[in-house]
């Protein structure tokens, strides 16, 4: 049955419409800086176009008594409204611009709340989104076939199945391991499969590849084969996962940034930086207060939707605007978690981007940030290979100059940390309940 649907999977998402799409983010890859910010600003306009269409935008514009262009100037564009997943889900009918047709894909989004929201995707949006991260694979020698060992979160085999926790998708040529088996008791099954299908390339989850990495040090497990490349995406990539991934496997893992939603894609290059796929999608970073950014995006591919400047929910600290080693693409300092993990001081303040006190401690295999109604905070975290207690007071100095002395901080050492039914991990979940 996986190789049935990796078949299903395989002829949509590398079909003829993926490789025109794959040979054409090639191709701008050789093109100057100013050549692609031309080409995005053409793409910007054609999007401002389309998104007129659609009732929400021409209501707007109409109480305005004004048309889409009035808003090509960037300025004049920077004054639309910022579009959240809250609006979508209230009326999603106003931002569609035309009936939905039967080739039409609804893709469904859990988000961080739990609640689901189904958008319509017209259908050259999936093979483009493809193609613009094989873009970021092939850069880093990923061909398209090499066998891959993925740790993604669908569910491959059933929660109470005790042994051979992954399942073979011969059409895609992956071993589809299940990141919801993953223990000290399992872990030597999954090293078995991978020294007996010796994949080059391990992609998925980092929660999942970390926490399979952190097993794998416990029991002392050994790979009979090197692994040449890690790749990372679905969530935001924290320092201590990086950290074991690549002392397991012995690769710098490299992580891009993408959503359903198909609004904005940020891929790490062979130089180590993170640049924007300017050529993917219209992306602005909107201030949001301690050096933090939201990730704001307007997609050039979706003809189903009118969408301009839809929130992501998530947070960047940018490095640079301009071109850095000679390749295009705005340079992102760090991903930094989402706008809604944040904890909220005593006198009402709240603080986001708190994975930067955690960036210089070393030797965990997990952390997580609880606050509980009292608004205290405890560290739930999970000592790695090599860690020692004294670790922890460098952690809390760096913590107290991110939130400050008036709330208090505990330490709590745990087996494990709390996930999403997704096997994803937030940063930080509260139970505090500001007045």
């Amino acid at each position: 049955m996986v190789s049935a649907r990796g078949y299903q999977l395989n002829r949509h998402r590398r079909g003829a419409e993926f490789r025109q799409a794959l040979a054409e983010y090639r191709e701008r890859d050789t093109w100057s800086h100013d050549r692609i910010i031309a080409y995005r600003e053409q793409k910007r306009i054609e999007a401002l176009e389309r998104a007129s269409e659609a009732p929400f935008y021409r209501d707007f514009f109409k109480r305005l008594s004004a048309n889409w262009r009035d808003f090509i100037d960037l300025k004049a564009f920077e004054t639309l409204p910022i579009i959240t997943r809250a609006d979508l889900a209230a009326n999603l009918e106003a931002f569609c611009r035309r009936p939905r047709l039967r080739s039409d894909k609804i893709e469904t989004t859990s988000g961080t709340t739990g609640t689901s929201l189904s958008l319509p995707l017209s259908t050259n949006v999936e093979p483009d989104q493809w193609a613009v991260w094989w873009r970021y694979r092939n850069r880093h020698g990923v061909e398209i076939g090499k066998r891959c060992a993925l740790f993604a979160s669908f569910p491959v085999v059933p929660r109470a199945q005790d042994s051979r926790p992954y399942r073979m998708n011969f059409a895609g040529n992956e071993i589809r391991f299940s990141i919801f088996h993953i223990s000290d008791a399992t872990v030597s099954d999954y090293v078995r499969a991978l020294n007996r299908y010796k994949p080059k390339w391990v992609h998925g989850n980092p929660t999942a590849i970390a926490m399979f990495c952190h097993h794998f040090l416990s029991v002392g497990a050994r790979l009979d084969y090197a692994v040449e490349h890690v790749t990372v995406g679905s969530e935001n990539f924290l320092p201590w996962q990086r950290a074991v991934i690549a002392k397991v496997f012995g690769v710098t893992p490299r992580q891009h940034y993408g959503l359903a939603e198909a609004v904005a894609n940020i891929s790490e290059g062979t130089d180590g930086l993170l640049r924007v796929d300017e050529d993917f999608s219209y992306v602005e970073f909107v201030p949001e207060g301690d050096d933090a950014h939201m990730i704001v995006g307007t997609p050039f591919s979706n003809n189903a939707l009118g969408l301009l400047r839809y929130s992501t929910g998530d947070l960047a600290r940018t490095a640079s605007m301009e071109l850095q080693g000679g390749r295009w693409g705005r340079v992102i300092e760090q991903l930094d978690g989402r706008l809604t993990d944040y904890i909220v001081l005593p006198g009402g303040r709240r603080v986001a981007s708190l994975a930067g006190p955690f960036h210089a401690t070393t030797n965990l295999a997990a952390a997580q940030i609880y606050q509980g109604l009292d608004g205290s905070l405890t560290v739930r975290y999970v000592p790695g290979a090599g860690w020692n207690d004294d670790m922890v007071r460098p952690l809390e100095k760096r913590l107290r100059a991110r939130v400050g002395s008036e709330i208090a901080i505990s330490f709590e050492k745990r087996q494990d940390i709390e996930k999403t039914a997704r096997g994803k991990a937030k940063l930080v979940i509260s139970d505090c309940r500001p007045a």
